[in-house]
């Protein structure tokens, strides 16, 4: 049987970046397919260990209620991207493989995964932040600027 996790991310993620990721981090995988369909992971031996869904955007809090259960549902701030990253069956790396790969999309695109992620937790990466906020200017130097 295979094993589910859902990654509930705050930012659109971008799956091959963390696949990337992953794989210049030092796991043995392979990298194929993605949007319109799924990304796949093989290993080394070209096993298939994990399925990632494109990600779908929720903007209603009781769907994620009414499909992860309301307990999780109230960890998360919508609107979030949902991602299902699925562990193909009797492989013995591959249920560790989709868990770090969602505790990853979680930690760099701000978020949590179900069914035992943290609670929903800030962006990390540069790249995720919509925005960036201005800096202070510093104490007594108008504009920033040192010497005029």
């Amino acid at each position: 049987m295979s094993c589910d996790f859902v990654a509930l991310v705050r930012r659109r993620p971008d799956v091959h970046a963390v696949a990337d990721g992953l794989i210049a981090m030092g796991e043995q995988l392979g990298l194929r397919g993605g949007e319109p369909g799924p990304s796949l992971l093989y290993d080394a031996q070209g096993r298939l260990l994990v399925a990632i869904e494109p990600p779908v955007q929720v903007s209603v809090q009781s769907e994620i209620g009414r499909l992860l259960g309301p307990e999780f549902a109230a960890r998360v701030a919508v609107p979030v991207w949902w991602v299902d990253v699925r562990a193909i069956a009797d492989l013995p790396d591959a249920e560790r493989v989709a868990r770090r790969f969602a505790e990853a999309l979680a930690h760099w695109t701000g978020g949590t995964f179900y069914p035992d992620g943290a609670p929903d937790v800030p962006a990390l990466s540069w790249k995720a932040a919509e925005t960036a906020e201005p800096e202070a200017e510093p104490s007594g130097f108008p504009g920033g600027v040192i010497g005029g």
